[in-house]
């Protein structure tokens, strides 16, 4: 461990790329769904349903036409729940209600199976946002097979929630960048410390 005046960590930093390396696979899609919203720029792509389109096209989805407001919000109540549900991978239990919320989110979801001599796989079906939300289950589904989803995290730091891989070997990362995030979490905890331990030293108040 070192201490840096007010700042301090413990083990290797992560690196620049070790912070930016998205998730492997289809995962990387939920990753980049889940981080249309910056909270620390205070920026979100799905704010309004022209943006919102005009993201999901970027996507590969194709749409003939701006989605409607009903539908925005649905794609943004669903990227709020999967935030919500990558707070539990740090080990902190999930809210109860997180799942069957995302459950009815994503009802009328059409996945298909896909059979050939190399295996089977899933493959979206409907349109539109339906299409996109496909997707996104596939990548779900895929990872946990795999054994990749518990590796995705949303950082601790309440204001950041930013959506990371952990690449760490004992998968036990818990910021988005140490760099960043982690260097002022801990900054904070050793202020806090500090101040608790400074205030134990002080002599007691004299009766008066």
């Amino acid at each position: 461990m070192a201490i840096e005046g007010d700042f301090w960590y413990a083990g290797a930093m992560d690196t620049p790329a070790m912070a930016k390396q998205p998730a492997p696979g289809p995962l990387g899609e939920v990753q980049a769904f889940v981080n249309t919203s910056d909270r620390e720029k205070g920026t979100d792509e799905l704010a309004v349903v022209d943006s919102a389109t005009t993201w999901l096209r970027a996507r590969g989805l194709i749409l003939e036409r701006v989605i409607s407001e009903a539908e925005r919000k649905r794609v943004v109540d669903v990227r709020e729940a999967l935030r919500d549900l990558l707070e539990a991978h740090h080990g902190t239990p999930a809210d109860p209600g997180t799942g069957p919320r995302l459950d009815r989110l994503f009802a009328g979801v059409q996945l298909y199976p896909h059979l050939s001599h190399e295996g089977g796989t899933l493959v979206a079906g409907g349109q539109g946002v339906d299409a996109y939300l496909a997707r996104l289950a596939i990548g779900i589904v895929e990872a946990t097979v795999a054994g990749t989803w518990q590796r995705l995290k949303v950082c601790r730091v309440s204001t950041c929630r930013w959506a990371f891989y952990d690449h760490t070997k004992n998968g036990r990362g818990a910021w988005c960048s140490m760099r960043a995030c982690g260097t002022r979490s801990k900054a904070r905890a050793y202020r806090a410390r500090k101040a608790a331990a400074q205030a134990q030293l002080r002599p007691p108040a004299r009766p008066a």
